[in-house]
């Protein structure tokens, strides 16, 4: 689901309208409902599921004793959980969860344990793990109260250790090169963890608005940002999956800049095409999110465009030669 920030204040009034409003120090961004949300196996059968699980990177690979087969006791706790979702209403996995108010607290644990003859803390560690895996393979999606009240550290390391190769690596060398100590690190890499056990996407599909929408929920439930959320952002602009110069700060109090001030940072020469440029954009833009919007522009105005114009001074048109094109790339 595409979420957008609301668009700063006007500070300018027409003249009569009564006094300038203070500009305010930051942006605020939108808190909208985002329970459309699904993740990308919604729509599988039951049985489509718990054969899913065991394919995961995060799997458990030991044996433990007494012949108890790797991964045995979490495929039973998802079973029970899958079961139970199955008695409420949904065509997917997503809305039966939401329709179970399973986001509510963890009361539902005890409930699908009742009748177990074994220790309730056996009986309640199945169910746990059951779901740690329907989690991390994004079966069901969870708000981020819900994942703070969880405190899952295991889950969380888990869904960092199926990020691409070198990644996380790469994160930890940023930080510490940002000064950050290796507690702030692991603070980001959470939130990081977090963002991505709620959206149901990988870590290189985030952008820059799921930072904003998560500041915003800390907002709403407990006044300010939850820890984490700036060196999260800042581990992501490392890796370039955030393309901003900007800390969080910065980009707060930038907020959503318009389409045609994206593209003017890019001095486009031609009157034409940059008019043009902004028309076709302003198009696109309600259809995506911004920090990929930002990213369109920065393809179409500064890749493509301003690159012709530094080897074409003075051209005004589309119309290129397919010689001018090849060599405006090959310098």
């Amino acid at each position: 689901m595409t979420r957008q920030a609301p668009r700063r204040a006007n500070s300018i009034r027409r003249a009569g309208t009564g006094p300038t409003p203070p500009r305010r120090l930051f942006v605020e961004h939108d808190l909208k409902a985002d329970e459309d949300r699904i993740g990308p196996h919604d729509r599988l059968s039951r049985d489509e599921v718990l054969a899913l699980l065991p394919t995961l990177p995060a799997w458990p690979q030991r044996t433990y004793s007494r012949g108890v087969a790797p991964g045995t006791r979490r495929l039973a706790g998802a079973a029970k959980i899958l079961d139970w979702l199955l008695t409420h209403p949904g065509e997917g996995w997503q809305a039966r969860w939401l329709a179970a108010d399973a986001d509510r607290d963890k009361e539902w644990v005890g409930a699908l344990t009742e009748g177990d003859p074994r220790c309730e803390e056996s009986r309640r560690s199945e169910i746990l793990m059951g779901l740690n895996s329907l989690m991390i393979s994004k079966i069901v999606l969870p708000r981020h109260g819900f994942l703070r009240r969880f405190k899952a550290l295991t889950l969380l390391k888990d869904v960092q250790r199926m990020f691409p190769a070198g990644r996380l690596d790469r994160m930890r060398e940023y930080g510490a090169e940002l000064g950050m100590t290796p507690r702030h690190i692991d603070e980001g890499l959470r939130v990081i963890s977090a963002i991505i056990l709620h959206t149901g996407r990988d870590l290189e599909e985030l952008t820059g608005e799921d930072i904003f929408h998560l500041r915003a929920v800390a907002r709403r439930d407990r006044g300010e940002a939850y820890v984490g959320t700036h060196p999260a952002w800042d581990l992501l602009r490392g890796i370039g999956v955030i393309d901003s110069k900007d800390t969080l700060k910065d980009a707060l109090r930038h907020g959503q800049r318009p389409t045609a001030e994206l593209v003017d940072a890019y001095n486009l020469q031609s009157t034409l095409i940059r008019n043009m440029l902004v028309r076709y954009l302003e198009e696109r833009r309600p259809g995506v999110d911004y920090g990929t919007f930002r990213g369109l522009v920065s393809e179409l105005a500064g890749v493509f465009w301003a690159d012709i114009e530094a080897h074409h001074p003075g051209i005004d048109t589309l119309r290129l030669p397919r010689t001018w094109s090849t060599a405006g790339r090959n310098g």
